[in-house]
């Protein structure tokens, strides 16, 4: 069974200014395409779409499968299991809604993952990170559009959670300033409202 980790529990974490109706999102590709996972009624919770995910997965091509991904503000967790579908080693989620965390609980056991699989965490991103000592290979960050500051926090800290190939995937609103990392940027495209931007380390020598 899924490994669910508790820790502190602070405040629901909201997202884009849209709600979520129809309850569910799909899994795009991979080995549950099709598959769909139910989604929390929360009043702001909302997935990332279909066409980001696309461009997202399209840039990351192959190098999804066995990596170990870090879905920091999980939400609906659709980008770990997606990733998951493709062939990722394991997900991590963190989230602190607890509303929400019932549902990433809920979908882990729905795609019979075990604990080697998936881990729901119950927790603050900044705080969890602080005390963490884990490397990734794909780190996924999609907080709320409103938690600047606690952002570029989290953004500062992140290179030192990275594998040597590992990869940073940031969503964020189009209309304010790029989104600024201590790594290099790969990809960025902006699809209706919002910003994607994929980073990476610094090759070697550049």
């Amino acid at each position: 069974m899924v490994s669910v980790k508790r820790s502190e529990s602070l405040p629901g974490r909201w997202r884009r200014n849209r709600r979520n109706h129809a309850g569910q999102v799909r899994i795009i590709a991979g080995e549950w395409r099709g598959r769909r996972v139910a989604v929390a009624t929360r009043p702001q919770l909302r997935p990332t779409p279909n066409r980001l995910r696309e461009t997202l997965f399209n840039w990351l091509g192959d190098s999804v499968r066995g990596c170990r991904v870090l879905d920091l503000y999980a939400g609906t967790g659709i980008l770990g299991f997606e990733s998951l579908s493709r062939g990722a080693e394991h997900a991590t989620f963190v989230e602190n809604d607890r509303r929400t965390l019932v549902k990433l609980r809920e979908a882990c056991q729905q795609f019979d993952l075990e604990a080697a699989q998936a881990a729901v965490v119950e927790a603050n991103a900044v705080k969890w990170l602080e005390r963490n000592q884990a490397l990734w290979d794909l780190v996924f960050l999609d907080p709320p559009f409103y938690a600047i500051r606690e952002y570029r926090r989290v953004l500062r800290m992140i290179a030192s959670h990275l594998s040597d190939n590992g990869m940073v995937y940031v969503e964020s609103a189009s209309r304010s300033e790029s989104v600024s990392c201590p790594l290099d940027e790969w990809k960025s495209k902006e699809i209706g409202e919002v910003r994607i931007q994929l980073f990476r380390r610094p090759l070697h020598g550049s």
